[in-house]
């Protein structure tokens, strides 16, 4: 990315992980104070590397495992400002963030614990179907 401070790790990268812009949430604004953002998040090395270049270490850690992660402030990720993700619809927004909800490994079908985090899912049981599994022919 010209200007960047930035440079992916493997080439390719930022070009995969840019989406200009990002489709509109169907659940944005949210009517649950952002459940699904409660947690914080998980982060690659490449994504951990960008934001600590664009936003300082503040919001980040390391946790035990030697996994990057979003810190969570006052019950939020840190990077979560007037109910709305600061980090969506740049190159490094969390690829957990932007598969949410998420495909079960072994089903194929709705991630089961989305349902706990975010009672939208609930009410609207389209939503669990913003990130469609297509498999692959063969």
């Amino acid at each position: 990315m010209p200007g960047s401070p930035w440079t992916p790790a493997r080439p390719g990268l930022v070009s995969l992980m840019q989406h200009s812009p990002f489709p509109p949430l169907p659940c944005y604004p949210c009517p649950h104070a952002s459940a699904c953002c409660a947690y914080g998040t998980a982060l690659t090395d490449e994504e951990a590397r960008a934001i600590r270049a664009e936003h300082g270490a503040k919001h980040l850690y390391r946790s035990r495992w030697g996994e990057w992660r979003t810190r969570v402030v006052q019950g939020r990720c840190g990077f979560l400002r007037n109910n709305a993700c600061i980090l969506y619809n740049k190159p490094y927004y969390p690829a957990v963030c932007r598969g949410f909800p998420w495909v079960d490994a072994e089903t194929g079908g709705p991630y089961e614990f989305d349902r706990k985090i975010c009672p939208e899912f609930s009410a609207k049981p389209e939503l669990l179907r913003i990130n469609p599994f297509v498999k692959a022919p063969g």
